[in-house]
């Protein structure tokens, strides 16, 4: 092949590998943050955090919520945050809240977080039942929001610790 038959492969080619680091970039959130909820990594101990309660002990599966007032997240009021802890290490956090208002809130400061959402096939954006997940190194987060009572959830948890749950679960079934 004669240099200038390689010519017309190679502008396609270098124009591609020009744009493919912006085009990558552009694809995930500028900084994720670290493995963990607000500052507290997987895998603490609640129990030595002074901002946190015990408010359901069970020994093996301990729950914490917030000291003061009422829980928040993503800039404004939810209705519940609550801590887990398994086999005293913290492993999952779980978000109740209520209103279209605050499902979109929330929606977006998780995208902007983690990235937007990639839609898969089978996966509902709009209706009656949304449901929304980011996979990341360390973490997995899932968003669910009921439009029929405007409820939601949200589960953040370490994708290392949080499979201990399901062990426990089956545990209880034999």
């Amino acid at each position: 092949m004669r240099r200038s038959d390689s010519i017309p492969f190679l502008v396609p080619l270098s124009v591609f590998l020009f744009w493919l680091p912006a085009w990558l970039l552009a694809a995930t959130p500028a900084t994720v943050p670290a493995p963990g909820f607000q500052g507290i990594p997987w895998g603490s101990t609640l129990a030595e955090l002074p901002q946190l309660v015990l408010v359901e002990p069970d020994g093996r599966v301990d729950i914490y919520g917030y000291k003061d007032g009422q829980p928040h997240f993503a800039n404004g009021p939810v209705e519940a945050v609550k801590l887990y802890a398994i086999d005293s290490q913290f492993a999952r956090v779980m978000i109740r809240y209520r209103t279209e208002e605050t499902h979109n809130r929330i929606k977006q400061a998780l995208e902007s977080a983690y990235g937007k959402l990639q839609h898969n096939r089978g996966s509902m954006i709009r209706g009656l039942n949304q449901e929304y997940s980011w996979r990341l190194e360390e973490t997995e987060i899932s968003l669910s929001y009921r439009e029929l009572g405007e409820r939601g959830l949200l589960m953040i948890q370490s994708r290392i610790l949080a499979p201990r749950f399901l062990d426990l679960l089956s545990d209880h079934t034999h």
